[in-house]
């Protein structure tokens, strides 16, 4: 069941009070009826920066004291057990319908749940405060996975993918697999590309999370958790190669002909500008890229990193790809803000794009002039007043026209300068 949101729109939000984390199957019960509001927000800073774990904020009513944890008459109470089933780490997700086509806005888990009673008592909600899978890879450590025999909540002999854990040499792309199959996240819910490039061992004190990252920057890739609830990795090469990425898929503009925004921000400034790239590999040698011109213009920028890289050779060719893209400082469309009431045409973008596609944004001046730029999308805010009825959707860009181009992957002239052959 789902709840209208407008004539055009209707929300479903639903949390699987009867499962455990990763099981592979989960029993939903619906709770839209009793949404307010609800802030979901997901992505990275810019392109800098690393994917952080997903939020969601959500509201409800809670007239009947059916979502306060305390109330053993709750339909959320297991009597059998004695103990509620509105605990940590219950799967929860939130879709929306439009044109018949169902689109997921987040899918995590409930973490913290506070209960409110404003209006001196007269008014009682509940606030889910929610995590995607981030949060859980980030406290198992490899050391800790695995079985126990005779120890509750481990798995058996059997039943377990793994018998503690040793890894080898082998694509950034199989480590990701490896390190999720050690934590048994669901196979249902992941959606990983082949790397290209090869990674070392890993040291058994990390958590999960933080060996995923070292791969991550290994292969130049990027790893968060979709708005369905998979883990996602992509190589070094999707944003030169998918279409998705390389094509826009949708075009913003203030002239009242492309798809309308209410407000852009952007900046000129050195606060993305890296011209000097000093990595080092895991008993490697250092490999150094400057930009000579950009050093004399804004003095070096530096970026200093350790990785699980197995060749110089590969440290270098990441080093050069990203040199390509962050040297000089351009004109940057920062975010963009849109209403998509304002238009039902807005709805299937604003529902369906995800970080990496690639968009375009028009900007008209009170001049007449204008400026126009295709950017990469990083991160994404719903904000939702169910009650109110508004809904205000904002973005995180990057450039997508400064990137470098790759022999055989994109035209001469599309990028700015050579990455990588």
């Amino acid at each position: 069941m789902s709840v209208a949101f407008d004539s055009n729109v209707n929300i479903s939000v639903k949390v699987a009070f009867d499962n455990n984390p990763f099981d592979e199957t989960l029993t939903f019960t619906d709770i839209s009826s009793f949404v307010r509001q609800f802030n979901t927000k997901r992505g990275r800073t810019n392109e800098l920066g690393q994917f952080v774990g997903g939020t969601l904020s959500l509201l409800l009513s809670n007239d009947d004291n059916r979502f306060n944890p305390n109330n053993e008459t709750s339909p959320y109470f297991d009597s059998v057990n004695g103990r509620t089933k509105i605990q940590p780490l219950k799967p929860i997700k939130i879709t929306a319908t439009y044109d018949s086509v169902e689109y997921p806005i987040f899918f995590g888990f409930l973490s913290i749940i506070p209960v409110s009673f404003p209006a001196l008592g007269a008014d009682s909600v509940v606030q889910f405060n929610c995590v995607d899978a981030f949060k859980i890879l980030n406290q198992q450590t490899l050391s800790a996975t695995g079985w126990r025999i005779g120890r509750g909540g481990f798995s058996e002999i059997g039943q377990s993918t793994v018998l503690g854990y040793e890894d080898v040499q082998e694509l950034s792309s199989d480590r990701v697999t490896r390190l999720l199959n050690v934590v048994q996240f669901p196979s249902t819910l992941r959606d990983i590309q082949t790397g290209t490039l090869q990674v070392q061992q890993q040291q058994s004190t990390l958590d999960i999370l933080t060996a995923i990252r070292q791969c991550e920057t290994a292969e130049n890739a990027q790893f968060f958790i979709g708005k369905d609830g998979k883990a996602v990795f992509r190589n070094r090469n999707y944003r030169l190669a998918n279409p998705k990425a390389t094509s826009v898929q949708a075009s913003f503009g203030n002239d009242g002909v492309l798809l309308p925004y209410v407000d852009v921000q952007t900046s000129f400034d050195t606060n993305e500008v890296r011209n000097v790239y000093q990595w080092t590999r895991s008993g490697g040698t250092t490999q150094i890229v400057t930009d000579g011109i950009s050093v004399l213009r804004y003095r070096p920028i530096a970026d200093v990193e350790s990785t699980i890289n197995v060749s110089d050779g590969d440290v270098l060719s990441i080093i050069e790809q990203k040199i390509a893209e962050t040297s000089l400082p351009i004109t940057r469309i920062d975010s963009m803000q849109v209403a998509p009431r304002q238009s039902t045409s807005l709805w299937e973008k604003v529902l369906g794009l995800e970080f990496g596609d690639r968009i375009s944004i028009k900007i008209v001046n009170p001049d007449s002039s204008s400026y126009t730029d295709e950017l990469w999308i990083e991160s994404i805010q719903h904000r939702v007043d169910a009650s109110a009825q508004t809904w205000d959707w904002t973005v995180t860009l990057s450039p997508a026209g400064s990137s470098g181009w790759v022999l055989g992957q994109a035209n001469l002239g599309v990028g700015t300068r050579f990455a990588y052959t």
